[in-house]
C-alpha cells in the first residue's frame, strides 16, 4: 500500500497544483499620515506590481512616530523606513535584515538612502518667486528638521548665486513644538521682513503657519508677502488662505526606486549605503503667489 506524502513546509502552498515559495515579509515603517508618505507607499506598490508579490506589514503610522512594538519580534526579510532618528536606526539594524532608508533626516545613511533632491527643490522654489518678478526673498524654516536645513543652504547660495541676499527665519526648537509660540515668532519676523518679498516655507504646514502669521499681523498675501512651500499636500494647501502654491516632489518615483534596491539586495546582490537623489516634478502654482511683484504701492 502506498505511503501516503507528508504536507508540504508552513512557508509554502500549493497554486494551481504547484509548490510556491512564501512571498517575501516586508516591513514599512512609513507614515500615512500625510501625502508624502502616502504616496512612497503607492510607488512601492507600483514596484512590487511589475514584479514579484511581497507581503507587506503596516500599520497606521504619523510623523516622528516611536519605534513599532512589534518590530523587536517580527520574523520578516526587509524593510523599507523613514529613519528619524537614532532610536529608529538601532531598532532596525537590530532586526538584521536588508533596509532602504527613505528619509531625509541625517539618520539611517549607512543604508541605502532615497530622499528628493533638496537642491532641485530649492531651485524650483526660487525660480518661481523670480518668475513673479521679486528682488528680495526669505526662507522660513523649522529647526527640528535637518532636510529644511539642507533647503535653506541650497535656497540662499542659489539666490546668491543670482545676486540676492535672503532673510532667514531660525526660530526656536522649543517654540516649533507649540503653537501660539511658534506664531509669535512668525509675526515678529514677517512684520520686520522688507516688502513685496517672496518667500519659500520649508514645507506645507510651515508654509499655512507662515500665511496664518501674516493674516494676524494684516500683511497682504501674496501683494506683500508671496509665500511658496514643498511637498504639495493638496489637503493642506488647499485649505491655506490663500490656497498655498507649493514644489511637487516626486516621492512616487522614491518609492518605486526604493523598493527596486530592496528588491535587488533580497536576491543577494549586496547595494552599497549611499544617497539616491530624486528631483521634484515642478511647481503648483496657487493664489499665494498670484502676483507681479513691483516695488512701487501705487503701481
Amino acid at each position: 500500500m502506498a505511503r501516503k506524502k507528508k504536507g508540504h513546509p508552513r512557508n509554502d502552498h500549493r497554486v494551481g497544483g504547484s509548490r510556491k515559495e512564501r512571498l517575501p515579509r516586508v516591513a514599512l515603517l512609513i507614515e500615512t499620515s500625510n501625502e508624502y508618505g502616502r504616496r512612497l507607499l503607492l510607488g512601492i506598490r507600483d514596484y512590487v506590481r511589475e514584479h514579484e508579490a511581497w507581503s507587506f506589514q503596516l500599520g497606521e503610522q504619523a510623523r516622528g512616530q516611536t519605534v513599532p512594538s512589534w518590530l523587536s519580534k517580527w520574523k520578516g526579510d526587509g524593510i523599507i523606513g523613514r529613519i528619524d532618528d537614532s532610536s529608529i536606526e538601532e531598532a532596525i539594524r537590530a532586526v538584521g535584515v536588508p533596509v532602504v532608508n527613505v528619509s531625509a533626516s541625517g539618520y539611517g545613511l549607512v543604508f541605502p538612502t532615497v530622499i528628493s533632491d533638496s537642491e532641485a527643490i530649492a531651485r524650483a522654489a526660487a525660480d518661481h518667486l523670480l518668475e513673479c518678478g521679486f528682488t528680495q526673498f526669505g526662507y522660513c524654516g523649522d529647526p527640528r528638521f535637518e532636510w529644511s536645513k539642507s533647503h535653506e543652504k541650497h535656497f540662499v547660495q542659489y539666490l546668491e548665486d543670482q545676486g540676492f541676499s535672503c532673510h532667514r527665519f531660525a526660530g526656536t526648537k522649543s517654540a516649533a513644538r507649540h503653537w501660539g509660540r511658534a506664531l509669535e515668532e512668525l509675526i515678529a519676523w514677517v512684520t520686520h521682513l522688507p516688502k513685496p518679498i517672496g518667500v519659500m516655507a520649508c514645507y506645507d504646514l510651515r508654509g499655512q503657519q507662515l500665511l496664518v502669521a501674516c493674516r494676524e499681523a494684516g500683511i497682504h498675501v501674496p501683494d506683500q508677502l508671496a509665500v511658496i512651500g514643498q511637498h504639495n499636500d493638496e489637503t493642506i494647501c488647499e485649505f491655506c488662505d490663500p490656497p498655498l502654491s507649493s514644489v511637487i516632489p516626486n516621492p512616487r518615483l522614491a518609492g518605486y526606486l526604493a523598493a527596486s534596491l530592496l528588491d535587488r539586495m533580497l536576491k543577494g546582490e549586496r547595494v552599497p549605503g549611499g544617497v539616491y537623489r530624486v528631483p521634484p516634478i515642478g511647481v503648483a502654482a496657487r493664489r499665494s503667489t498670484d502676483v507681479v511683484a513691483v516695488p512701487d504701492e501705487d503701481v
